[in-house]
């Protein structure tokens, strides 16, 4: 008996709290345009942070004065049309939204002196959003860039 009272008890909290994570998607992304830049004044400016995190040098090409390097690269930015308040949502803080599926605005990136043609910033990594509307964008990649070099 008391089995099944355990059962029934996470059974339902893991019910619940699947409606809320559904609510919460179905509610931000209603009338969500990903082409839209999240600002509430189109005149704004959006302040998109950077941060490179290397993580190894795959190769250095002195006599093409050119880097090869595996990083991950972390963008934040706010989007002030996915903030929610917890407590309307079962004490959801943060969730994730699939990169494959393109349901949220990300920032064009290019790699200003790139060596390679064929580089690709929008890496379909998860985007990970709290609900003050902070989104952290962290998707990997091997960049391969031009680097004026002094060898003696």
């Amino acid at each position: 008996m008391f089995l099944l009272i355990l059962f029934i008890t996470v059974f339902l909290g893991f019910s619940n709290a699947n409606e809320d994570e559904q609510r919460l998607y179905a509610d931000l992304l209603n009338n969500y345009n990903a082409l839209e830049r999240p600002v509430e004044n189109s005149s704004e400016a959006l302040v998109v942070k950077v941060r490179l995190f290397m993580q190894q040098i795959v190769d250095v090409d002195e006599k093409n004065q050119m880097v090869q390097i595996n990083a991950w690269i972390r963008y934040i930015w706010f989007d002030y049309k996915l903030k929610w308040d917890p407590s309307d949502y079962g004490g959801i803080t943060d969730v994730r939204f699939p990169g494959s599926l393109d349901q949220i605005w990300k920032p064009d990136v290019l790699l200003y002196n790139s060596a390679d043609e064929n580089f690709d910033t929008t890496f379909k990594s998860n985007q990970l959003v709290y609900h003050t509307g902070e989104v952290n964008w962290i998707p990997p990649g091997i960049l391969k860039f031009t680097c004026p070099m002094v060898v003696s």
